[in-house]
């Protein structure tokens, strides 16, 4: 059950840090900008439209485990190949700084994604985002930050969470009547959570599509969501700054990540030619 309320929209980050660590998610108000918002649900919307033109949509929300990858609510992947403002909003000064405040100074970027929660689609399963991690870890090893793109609304499918449930060292049970609470504010608010945090993304009963990214950021030795390494266009891997690069994992971190033995902090370009079998 709920223990306690949602945490007010704040844009004081001391607030924000306070709100984390003892509700386990913050809402931080105007974490984008209105030219950002604006670019963002353009480009989303572009892109949605594209996939679904050339056969690429990734859908899910039908509620039937015969057919999980059907239904009305569309998923758009790997957005860093998929528009320059969605790689300006991964490295948001803000949000980085209130993701290293639960994850500490060094983190990778796993995803960034997109949901598009359009009516007809039920509610995702109460669930936490690192339920391959063992209990016992006693703190997050990732967080998800949620970026309102239109308002989230109780009626339109704003994400349900279980306020300070990442507390609680245990993962819901099946099938469990779990108290929720929908985590609502305006379009331009980032909601920013635990990863122990229970939560799922709820129905949408309105007619119009609700639109969120995510950026789901974990602890720098964990592995990612997303294979950045395989799946990053060329050409977008030359447009991304070394502060990106180094979010998406192509930066050393002690002896993690190395090609041929480079150094903590190197920044790894992808090689050119490779060293195999040699002979004197």
């Amino acid at each position: 059950m709920a223990e306690m309320g949602l945490p007010a929209v704040t844009t004081d980050l001391d607030q924000a840090r306070r709100d984390l660590d003892e509700y386990g998610l913050a809402l931080l108000g105007d974490a984008l900008s209105p030219t950002q918002l604006s670019a963002a649900k353009a480009r989303l919307t572009e892109q949605a439209a594209g996939e679904e033109a050339h056969g690429a949509a990734y859908h899910d929300g039908s509620g039937d485990p015969k057919r999980p990858l059907s239904g009305p609510n569309q998923r758009v992947w790997n957005l860093i190949n998929k528009g320059e403002i969605f790689r300006e909003i991964a490295v948001s000064p803000d949000v980085l700084a209130l993701s290293r405040h639960m994850l500490g100074q060094d983190i990778l970027l796993s995803s960034m994604t997109a949901n598009i929660a359009k009516k007809g689609g039920v509610p995702m399963a109460i669930h936490t985002d690192q339920n391959y991690v063992p209990l016992e870890t006693p703190y997050p090893m990732v967080c998800d930050v949620a970026w309102m793109l239109v308002d989230f609304t109780e009626d339109n499918g704003a994400t349900r969470v279980v306020p300070g449930s990442h507390k609680w060292n245990r993962l819901p049970a099946p099938g469990e009547k779990v108290e929720t609470i929908p985590a609502v504010g305006p379009a331009g608010t980032a909601l920013i959570f635990d990863g122990r945090l229970w939560h799922g993304t709820g129905a949408n009963r309105t007619d119009a599509p609700r639109y969120a990214l995510f950026t789901y950021f974990c602890r720098a030795m964990c592995r990612q969501q997303e294979n950045f390494s395989l799946s990053l266009a060329p050409e977008v891997y030359d447009q991304c700054s070394e502060e990106l690069l180094s979010l998406l994992g192509f930066q050393v971190w002690h002896t993690l990540g190395m090609i041929e033995g480079t150094f903590h902090g190197q920044i790894m370009r992808r090689p050119e030619r490779f060293s195999g079998e040699l002979q004197p």
